[in-house]
């Protein structure tokens, strides 16, 4: 049974219980502890008591679509303070099938504003009275919480990052995209090329739709923040191209003679818009994974994260999780997020360490940590940082052609592992996505200058190096082919193979494959021990 918080009483509930009291009280009084209770505001988000700190009146926000927003900080157990702003929303999770919801609700002077994921009890709502999201979600936490509701916190607007927006890979650039020879792609292409039943999402900054490389895979999308149906980019943003930048390394238009080639070839990919300059409220992140959950989504690829580290809101948990357990008609839908840009340690209560999610941290051509990358327990995965993609058309891109050759980041590592895992889903669409990750992760190369720990983990490169065609070999149930090119020492030659950039001998390349081995078989051991951690 989920522990409730403790009863508080609302101001109005105060001033009457002042008034009725054994005359102690008084108006005066109750005014005074309403003040208190102002200055202590909180709200509990699964099980975190979260202190809020009102930093001054609400103001009109400067999106396209204005709405009065007041500054707060949040105080969450351990000492991280996060800024945000609250608008006129709260989101409210209630008990399935009570038929009796909207009803109570009203009576408690609540009005629903709308269905967020109601297969999940979510819905957003707003207080008839004019108070803002976070004086209702305190009053249905407290003793005007109807029965039914397990859960209300504000509808708090959060700056979101795309990772690896701004970073310049300071490694050496080698010609074409040698992300994919590193992890031999057209051996696995020569496999499986993915099925255009396989829908990949990508979450992002929306997309350029009519780029000659990505306009014959489209299918509609959504913005979130303009509340249609077009996910097209928004000129003059900062890192606008971003989302296009995902979506061609993922499933680019692949052999009709223009630009780049797609990690998953056949599959088909639909955009989402969440992210902008603007602070965004969590309910536009419970929509984006609603949609995915309505279109049937594979595969659902996540370059982005909150821009002040802090514990995912619950709400947002539970949308992920619905996603990895009920999408893709019940397998469950593969959501990966990016492990991020800031060299430090993802914490077990961040959006990296959901359930549902598959992190990917950042390798560079040489299979060593980029500098940036994230680290810590919720790092499943690795893969390289994939530089040369589509580019949004003109002057608004990175570059004056249609393609860049400076994307980077865990920005770019997460939607080639995308693809990768819609090439699996393609070809296995009768396993589960937890099934799925445990395929990607047995499967993974060690990486050469991890130290794994007793359970095949690192805390820099997770279970190693996504390794396309060994995961398609364990579902296809068959042998690869022969690397390219053959003979003697051929596969010393990829482009970016530890063993020929290092120079290693024979002997040492025997060292290396022992030790590939070895850390293989403990990967194999540990995938129930990852999902039980988190």
């Amino acid at each position: 049974m989920r522990r409730k918080p403790a009863a508080v009483l609302s101001s109005a509930a105060l001033l009457l219980a002042a008034m009725a009291g054994d005359g102690l009280a008084s108006p005066r009084a109750a005014v005074r502890e309403d003040a208190e209770e102002a200055r202590d505001a909180w709200f509990m988000d699964g099980g975190r008591h979260v202190a809020v700190e009102r930093l001054g009146p609400a103001a009109l926000g400067a999106s396209s679509t204005p709405r009065a927003l007041a500054p707060v900080r949040l105080r969450y157990p351990g000492g991280r303070t996060v800024e945000a702003s609250v608008g006129a929303t709260a989101i409210v999770e209630v008990e399935p099938g009570a038929l009796d919801m909207f009803d109570a609700l009203g009576a408690a002077g609540v009005e629903l504003v709308r269905p967020l994921m109601p297969s999940i009890g979510l819905w957003l709502v707003r207080d008839k009275g004019g108070g803002d999201g976070l004086d209702l979600a305190q009053r249905l936490q407290g003793a005007a919480r109807p029965a039914f509701v397990r859960e209300a916190i504000p509808d708090l607007h959060v700056r979101l990052k795309a990772h690896g927006a701004p970073f310049a890979p300071d490694d050496p650039r080698l010609p074409d995209q040698w992300y994919f020879d590193d992890l031999r792609m057209q051996e696995a292409w020569g496999r499986a090329q993915g099925d255009a039943a396989t829908s990949i999402v990508v979450i992002d900054t929306g997309c350029d739709l009519d780029h000659p490389d990505l306009a014959a895979k489209m299918d509609p999308g959504l913005d979130v923040i303009d509340d249609d149906d077009d996910p097209t980019y928004q000129p003059g943003e900062q890192s606008v191209n971003h989302g296009t930048a995902c979506a061609g390394l993922i499933a680019a238009d692949t052999n009709n003679g223009v630009g780049i080639a797609g990690g998953c070839p056949a599959c088909r990919l639909r955009c989402v818009r969440l992210i902008d300059d603007e602070p965004r409220p969590i309910s536009a992140s419970v929509d984006a994974f609603e949609f995915a959950l309505q279109v049937n989504a594979a595969v659902v690829s996540n370059s982005w994260g909150y821009a002040d580290p802090m514990p995912v809101p619950r709400v947002v948990e539970a949308a992920i999780n619905r996603l990895f357990d009920a999408g893709r008609n019940g397998k469950g839908a593969l959501v990966l997020f990016a492990a991020g840009n800031d060299d430090r340690e993802i914490l077990d209560d961040e959006l990296q360490a959901v359930r549902g999610v598959l992190t990917v941290g950042a390798v560079n051509h040489l299979e060593d940590a980029t500098s940036f990358t994230n680290r810590g327990r919720s790092i499943d995965l690795v893969a390289p940082t994939g530089t040369l993609s589509t580019d949004i058309a003109g002057s608004e891109g990175d570059d004056a052609s249609d393609y860049t050759d400076r994307f980077g980041g865990t920005s770019s590592a997460c939607p080639v592992a995308a693809g990768v895992a819609g090439l699996l889903v393609s070809a296995a669409p009768e396993r589960t996505a937890g099934e799925l990750y445990d395929v990607m992760i047995r499967t993974a190369r060690l990486a050469p200058y991890a130290v794994p720990d007793e359970s095949g983990h690192d805390p820099i490169f997770g279970h190693g190096i996504i390794d396309p065609v060994a995961a398609l070999t364990e579902v296809l149930g068959d042998e690869p082919p022969p690397l390219s090119g053959g003979g003697e020492g051929a596969g010393d030659q990829r482009a970016g193979c530890a063993c020929a950039s290092t120079g290693a001998g024979s002997g040492e390349r025997r060292g290396l494959a022992a030790a590939a081995l070895l850390g293989l078989a403990a990967a194999a051991r540990r995938r129930g021990a990852a999902r039980a951690r988190r």
